[in-house]
């Protein structure tokens, strides 16, 4: 089998999805199949050397991408069309958010011959409910006419695809997902970093600093914490709203509490750090740092998008909320960083809930057997 992998990344950092990649990348050399994966710019060295020891190659499409937030859709179609028709696979996968490109390259790379590959869409965006203009007419819905399968990466997801007619036997759930992490620093090392003493719970978060993360949500909220304990915020992330955040975080009045780290390489090392995850964005679908936070047992208060009242079990695991019910945010918020006992308890049962559902060894399994199925009809 031949798989071709369109993703709109800039491969930067070894990251969850970067590591779905290798782990797919393995199932398909056990298998002895070939894996091509797209990206829109080359992977840094320690990616491409775990890349080549699975097995996968890899070709760019310059001008794709710039990074978060700032994509050149139009650049795909064409460049797209020239390497499936180039490479022929039976399966043509695209992890990318802009249907129409899409449906382009799949019509282009059909009259230039390549008719027998199966193309999959992978859903990796929030789905709204349908109106019902959109429940006939989307373009998600024309996606599903032209494509021969559909993933959505969380239940909800699913759920809306067929609110809009697509048929239930066309679209599969595979979660996001990550690898397990062992770090590779002595516990302590953010504290001594940081001058947090071991008394200060850390909360943090993680995302990009863009309105729609909503990083001034959570740092309101921290601000207005009741109670004696007051804990430090560690916020992992860059972006336009650096200045702005910073600003508010000194009106709140917790300036002193808020430790902005920017980009890092070791997100999985710094959640291990932590005492729990805050999480306020308005659309996800389903989020890689939930699952990472799960992994090393720390429990979560995050707002009410996407996947995550499937991800996180409300009052076991951590804690789900209203998108805006900031009173409701903060009094968890609270209720956690107050109550060890009650951290430790939602953070065991966080791990147990990405040992059964969001490890990557299964998401890549199941993508793999899905592949393979989508081929055998070629």
């Amino acid at each position: 089998m031949r798989t071709a992998f369109f993703c709109n990344l800039i491969p930067n950092k070894l990251g969850a999805f970067e590591w779905l990649l290798v782990t797919l990348g393995e199932s398909f050399q056990a298998g002895g199949d070939s894996l091509t994966v797209i990206f829109a710019d080359e992977p840094i060295d320690e990616l491409a050397g775990l890349l080549r020891e699975a097995g996968v190659s890899w070709e760019t499409i310059p001008g794709w991408s710039e990074g978060e937030e700032r994509e050149h859709p139009w650049a795909f179609a064409l460049p797209a069309a020239k390497i499936v028709n180039r490479l022929n696979p039976d399966v043509a996968v695209v992890h990318f958010g802009n249907e129409w490109p899409s449906l382009v390259a799949r019509a282009l790379s059909r009259l230039r011959g390549a008719g027998q590959t199966r193309w999959v869409w992978q859903q990796d965006q929030q789905i709204s409910d349908p109106s019902r203009v959109t429940r006939s007419l989307s373009s998600i819905r024309a996606v599903s006419i032209c494509f021969d399968h559909m993933v959505a990466v969380y239940e909800g997801g699913r759920e809306s695809m067929m609110r809009r007619g697509i048929p239930a036997d066309k679209v599969s759930v595979i979660y996001n997902a990550i690898r397990d992490h062992a770090p590779a620093r002595a516990t302590g090392w953010l504290r001594n970093e940081l001058g947090v003493d071991e008394g200060t719970p850390l909360v943090v978060n993680v995302g990009w600093q863009i309105p729609r993360k909503r990083i001034d949500f959570v740092i309101h909220a921290m601000a207005h914490l009741n109670g004696d304990i007051k804990p430090a915020l560690v916020q992992v992330g860059e972006g336009p709203q650096r200045r702005e955040l910073e600003a508010l975080a000194e009106r709140e009045g917790i300036r002193d509490r808020v430790h902005f780290l920017g980009l890092r390489n070791d997100v999985r090392d710094v959640l291990a750090e932590c005492d729990l995850l805050v999480h306020a964005s308005l659309a996800e679908t389903c989020t890689y740092v939930i699952s990472e936070s799960m992994s090393v047992s720390i429990p979560a208060v995050v707002t009410d998008a996407g996947a995550a009242r499937e991800q996180i079990v409300d009052d076991v695991t951590g804690y789900v909320v209203e998108r805006d019910d900031s009173a409701g945010f903060i009094e968890r918020l609270g209720l956690l960083t107050s109550d060890g006992e009650r951290r430790a308890r939602f953070g065991t049962a966080a791990r147990q809930r990405w040992e059964d559902r969001y490890r990557v060894e299964v998401s890549a399994g199941k993508y793999y057997e899905l592949y393979r199925r989508l081929a055998s009809m070629v």
